[in-house]
């Protein structure tokens, strides 16, 4: 579906409390949060309600929900994690001491452990302990897209529903994931240098903008050489009105 300009700038607008928020939006708040009037609201709702699911008091975005819930799950881990390192840390401390008294009362150092190179062999345990975490901490996952609003960064990517989110904006990008390497890298650059910030889905409609324009040159018989992504022509921003900006 494509949505108007105000239907657009208030849906981000309800996108963006829900995130702030981190629950469902109630629904006798809908039209405050779009910014809009109630006759206005009455004009936009229908659309917009296309994107939530109504259970009565609430509007509710399935898509949010989850990634709300993968971003607990994974602060719970971290936590969960960090106190067994502690616990990991302060078992360790008590072994050292209890050698460092053996130590002194035999005059006996523990052995240094050597393969048969003479290399020794002995492991810090504590080292070990803080890779696996890091390594269980890092595992493939769900996509977590930030939360707030954060400049593009070199491992910046949109999210797994990208193509169909861009659909719902009038944009096309064809197959997944709707951008070769080479477009989401010049994206990147491009971006890093202006150095501003957004929340993740106006950076997604920021980058399907740009694909659409550079796309759509390149394929003009005086295009030539396909050009970089047309950053500085089509940006969402300059699509929504002033007041319906975040």
């Amino acid at each position: 579906m494509h949505l108007s300009t105000e239907e657009h700038g208030a849906y981000l607008l309800l996108m963006f409390n829900y995130w702030q928020t981190g629950r469902p939006i109630p629904k006798n708040r809908l039209s405050k949060i779009a910014r809009l009037s109630n006759d206005r609201w009455d004009a936009v709702e229908p659309s917009l309600k296309e994107f939530f699911n109504d259970n009565g008091t609430e509007w509710v975005q399935e898509r949010i929900e989850r990634d709300l819930e993968a971003v607990k799950n994974s602060i719970s881990q971290k936590s969960a994690a960090g106190k067994a390192s502690a616990q990991a840390r302060k078992a360790k401390k008590g072994v050292n001491n209890q050698q460092n008294n053996n130590g002194r009362s035999t005059g006996v150092e523990p052995p240094l452990k050597q393969n048969a190179n003479g290399n020794p062999t002995n492991k810090d345990t504590d080292t070990d302990l803080k890779e696996n975490q890091e390594r269980e901490l890092h595992a493939p996952g769900d996509f977590l897209p930030p939360i707030g609003k954060f400049p593009i960064t070199d491992d910046w990517t949109p999210g797994d529903d990208f193509v169909r989110q861009a659909a719902q904006w009038g944009i096309n990008l064809g197959d997944l994931p709707g951008y070769t390497a080479v477009e989401l890298q010049q994206f990147r650059d491009y971006w890093k240098c202006e150095g501003k910030v957004k929340h993740h889905i106006q950076w997604e409609q920021t980058f399907a903008s740009s694909l659409k324009t550079s796309r759509a040159n390149s394929s003009t018989p005086s295009a030539g050489i396909r050009r970089q992504a047309g950053f500085g022509v089509s940006q969402p921003d300059t699509q929504i009105p002033p007041g319906f900006r975040g």
